[in-house]
């Protein structure tokens, strides 16, 4: 037998019922407004912070420049001036042999400001593109670090230019010098690919391999700054960065980009 319905229940229910969904209606519009101001906070952020790193990008590229044509071209002029020095015929074998220390000392140095020159920006990236700076690069690291390094690119990778360039070398980079602190290995592969309007970044190594979760642990606390760093430049860009290892298995750092981030 059913139960009678109380009038006053069911009026106190039609007169709640338009109000409560009056008030659900109103959650949902401002869940939906603080999620939108969040969403835009987060490309603000991720703007801001592409912004940062190509202002850092911009400083290295004028202390390279400023690093070889200044301070190298200095030195490469004070380095002809000894080495006639040491032609004279008139001057005596004391002063040639300390001018030849002079020189000796002047090459050296010639060296080492070209070679920090290129490591803050390679005029080959800008020069001559991606590809042509990742053969460079790995010819470079595989003498350093004492491995062979075996570079794959695209045949379409010239459009590959600007800020996503640069990301790429930077991870490749960050990633054979990895190798080179880390993996204790003989042969590096380096490929480089597009396909679906995705750039694919591959270094593997045959190295000793590593634990990642202590790897990952060490970025995330900051004591290692290559991983961490990498992974964020990845981000910046709408990427992901993916990492395999097992012991004795060599590394894998793969990150996958878009070639139009947003």
């Amino acid at each position: 037998m059913s139960q009678p319905i109380d009038p006053l229940r069911a009026t106190a229910s039609r007169v709640g019922e338009p109000a409560m969904q009056s008030e659900l209606a109103q959650l949902r519009a401002q869940q939906d407004r603080l999620f939108t101001e969040m969403l835009a906070g987060h490309h603000h952020f991720r703007a801001l912070a592409r912004s940062v790193w190509q202002v850092q990008e911009q400083e290295r590229r004028r202390l390279a420049r400023d690093l070889h044509d200044g301070v190298g071209q200095n030195l490469t002029a004070l380095k002809h001036t000894l080495a006639e020095a040491i032609r004279d015929p008139t001057a005596p074998p004391e002063l040639r042999e300390r001018v030849q220390r002079a020189l000796e000392v002047c090459a050296a140095t010639l060296e080492e400001v070209r070679a920090l020159a290129r490591a803050l920006r390679p005029q080959i990236l800008d020069d001559l593109g991606l590809a042509a700076a990742l053969g460079w690069l790995g010819r470079t690291a595989g003498e350093a670090g004492g491995f062979s390094v075996a570079v794959d690119c695209s045949d379409d990778l010239p459009q590959v230019q600007g800020d996503l360039a640069t990301l790429v070398f930077r991870i490749v980079q960050e990633a054979l010098a990895n190798a080179t602190r880390h993996a204790r290995c003989s042969h590096v592969m380096v490929r480089v690919a597009i396909r679906d309007d995705v750039l694919s970044v591959l270094v593997a190594d045959d190295g000793v391999g590593c634990d990642l979760g202590i790897a990952e642990s060490a970025a995330a606390s900051g004591a290692s700054a290559g991983l961490g760093s990498m992974r964020e430049r990845v981000g910046l860009f709408g990427g992901r960065l993916q990492l395999a290892s097992t012991a004795g298995g060599g590394m894998q750092v793969r990150a996958m980009l878009p070639i139009s981030p947003h």
